[in-house]
């Protein structure tokens, strides 16, 4: 497969015109959004550790009409392949979004609800649906078009999805005057992290909906959500460091990992409701005292859709270590120790596989590193098998082509802009 080359035109110049053939109305509102790439603690945002996050140069464009049958219709000019066509009533998504509710059985304990159906009209309706309930919509919206024009691989863990969702939501407020204030940017970034998270059937990765919104091309984004703080850092790529997105092209089943992913996440949100805690992170002792509970829990109620005390163990272990590791990166990046920054994330990866037990990118990580990558990590473990590699600027050419002439999909990583309204 050849090297993955940004489209001459850009997404956001060929969305009007893609509506408008697939729709049949011109758009009332475009926006467009950047592929997002995460350097380290992707997996620990639930526990409120640091996440560290960059954009790239491939986008998502959305444009949006209204609709006056209750209905949205969403169309998918993907980066590749068939254009993609699905719907979804108002009525329905509000009965998934019931049926995510919390609730207790008659033991008093949490009761875990069904994941979430999905499909792409639910996850980009549902941010409509979300908007209007957190009053950011009108409740008089009685339905939208929404057609998305997509450069941005699927199956490259550079969050193409993502960027739908943030185009999605910027196009629905496409006439809101403050747009560009940053509180206004971290509201929308949590509507659609809450959004995916209640109607999707991938599990947010929250850093990237605020790195597309509040990112820039030339540093990469330092979200903190033991307090919520979004800071920029000097990016790693530089005159002497290249980076690229590699993966295997085609489908990739990721239910095992998705299942995973939100077990471990689900333990996070039952041990802090347990300690009345925001976050793990924040909780004194808490790996301790976590699994002290979680023994009670096993002895009282037993261990059904619960983690043995050893797995449980091992979580904690790596989201403390790895919370660490970020903390690192983040300061190396800041006084520009950059080759500080490599064994982190090397380390990252084998934590990744044998601590936390996500091992999709395991292989394609150990094939890129004997490549001549400096480091090799996964993109996001569990739900893709793509690999954020740093490469010499110098061999980068030649890495890139190998890899291409093997059949893998090579995406080469460049800054980007942040979310905007065209």
């Amino acid at each position: 497969m050849p090297m993955w080359s940004t489209p001459s035109t850009p997404a956001a110049e060929r969305i009007r015109a893609a509506h408008l053939e697939l729709v049949g109305t011109e758009p009332a509102h475009i926006a467009s959004a950047p592929a997002t790439w995460s350097l380290i603690g992707e997996h620990i945002d639930h526990f409120g550790g640091v996440t560290v996050m960059g954009v790239a140069d491939l986008n998502a464009a959305a444009a949006v009409s209204p609709r006056d049958d209750g209905t949205i219709a969403v169309h998918i000019v993907p980066a590749h392949g068939e254009t993609i066509h699905d719907s979804i009533s108002f009525s329905e998504l509000t009965k998934r979004a019931a049926e995510q509710l919390p609730s207790i059985d008659s033991e008093g304990q949490p009761v875990i609800p069904p994941a979430p159906v999905g499909g792409i009209a639910a996850r980009w309706g549902g941010i409509a649906h979300t908007m209007i309930n957190r009053q950011l919509l009108s409740r008089e919206t009685a339905g939208v078009d929404i057609t998305v024009v997509n450069d941005i691989p699927f199956e490259s863990g550079l969050g193409a999805l993502a960027a739908g969702d943030v185009a999605v939501a910027l196009a629905l407020l496409g006439d809101a005057e403050d747009l560009h204030d940053a509180p206004l940017r971290a509201r929308i970034a949590d509507v659609c992290s809450q959004s995916v998270g209640t109607f999707a059937e991938y599990p947010a990765l929250r850093a990237r909906h605020t790195a597309a919104l509040r990112g820039v091309g030339e540093t990469v984004t330092i979200v903190d959500y033991a307090d919520g703080s979004v800071t920029q850092a000097p990016h790693p790529v530089t005159r002497e460091i290249a980076a690229f997105a590699v993966t295997v092209p085609g489908d990739f089943d990721a239910t095992p990992g998705v299942a995973a992913i939100r077990q471990r996440e689900r333990f996070i949100d039952d041990a802090c409701h347990a300690f009345g805690a925001e976050s793990l992170r924040l909780l004194p002792d808490a790996s301790q005292r976590v699994l002290d509970w979680l023994k009670a829990v096993h002895k009282v109620h037993g261990s059904q859709n619960q983690p043995s005390l050893a797995e449980a163990a091992e979580w904690l272990t790596f989201y403390t270590e790895e919370n660490e590791r970020a903390q690192e990166l983040a300061r190396a990046l800041r006084s520009r120790r950059g080759a500080d920054l490599f064994p982190l994330l090397n380390q990252s990866q084998t934590a990744l596989a044998t601590v936390y037990g996500l091992h999709t990118a395991e292989k394609i990580a150990e094939l890129v590193n004997v490549r001549g990558a400096r480091s090799a990590r996964s993109a996001h473990a569990g739900t893709s098998q793509a690999v954020i590699a740093f490469v010499p600027a110098t061999k980068a050419e030649n890495f890139a082509a190998d890899l291409a002439e093997d059949g893998l999909l090579v995406v080469p990583l460049h800054g980007g802009e942040p979310a905007t309204t065209h």
